[in-house]
């Protein structure tokens, strides 16, 4: 009995939330020959060539070689600041300082299988926020199953956006908190991180959250449509305060990003009726 009313601790079930999904890639890459000191790397498409490089140059800055601001290690230099928000926009970036250019491919692969580990965490504490009366079984299963869906490794070869998996179950927390509880911080807090971290992933977001929202008044719309006003406001301001990095971030790109190729026609001879379709699942 006392064994398990110590495994229900809730301390020891957080831990097991973020062991779980660590454990299992850990594994994964250990019988593909990745692990601590490996000949076998880690780093895939984009990872090998830009963003390794990118964490050696912030390691190299956080020691005081080189400037956040300004860079010149790529051609006649570059905006570091603006170019941070796409490439290091992550809560583990910083400890780059702790490598060196040697081991900082050893740096990925850890900071991978901690990530993995933080979306199985963030997940639980979400769901069991969310839905206090399910059984914890079930809540670990569902934030393991979180954690190691197909999207969420896809995008192991751009480490950075493992965090947008770690934010979005907050602030769906906080989303509902905000409907239910009229609790603000939260939802802002986690929102505005995303913004600032990940601008890609963060108009895909608030997308979402605006039909998320309306789905959810939809079920209880006379109890919840008064957060309408806190709903707007709360997400505006997470706008707003994210333009400290979003809007050098834009000046950059209006200089120097790439333009998208016009569309002219909606099908052309090497695409089908169906890839629309097949893209949705990461195929």
């Amino acid at each position: 009995m006392k064994f398990k009313k110590y495994l229900s601790h809730p301390i020891i079930v957080y831990f097991t939330a973020f062991l779980l999904p660590f454990t299992i890639l850990f594994f994964v890459y250990l019988s593909q020959g990745i692990y601590w000191g490996s000949e076998t790397s880690p780093l895939l498409g984009d990872g090998f060539h830009q963003y390794v490089i990118f964490d050696v140059t912030l390691r190299n800055i956080l020691h005081g070689t080189d400037s956040f601001l300004y860079s010149f290690t790529s051609g006649l230099g570059l905006n570091f600041y603006a170019l941070s928000s796409y490439y290091l926009g992550s809560f583990l970036s910083p400890f780059v300082f702790f490598f060196d250019s040697l081991s900082m491919v050893d740096s990925v692969y850890l900071f991978t299988l901690i990530k993995i580990g933080l979306i199985g965490l963030s997940t639980y504490y979400s769901i069991k926020g969310i839905y206090p009366k399910l059984q914890q079984f079930l809540i670990l299963s569902l934030s393991t199953l979180f954690a190691l869906m197909s999207f969420s490794i896809s995008q192991i070869e751009i480490k950075t956006w493992l965090d947008v998996f770690i934010l979005a179950p907050l602030i769906l927390l906080g989303l509902h908190r905000l409907m239910t509880q009229k609790k603000r911080v939260l939802y802002f807090t986690s929102l505005t991180i995303l913004f600032i971290q990940n601008y890609y992933f963060g108009f895909m977001m608030a997308l979402f959250l605006t039909l998320w929202y309306f789905t959810q008044i939809s079920w209880y719309f006379k109890k919840r449509i008064s957060s309408f006003f806190d709903f707007t406001i709360v997400s505006i301001l997470a706008g707003v305060t994210s333009l400290i990095m979003i809007y050098p971030t834009i000046l950059d790109l209006r200089t120097h990003g790439e333009n998208f190729t016009k569309i002219t026609r909606t099908f052309t001879e090497n695409s089908w009726y169906l890839d629309v379709f097949c893209k949705e699942f990461n195929w």
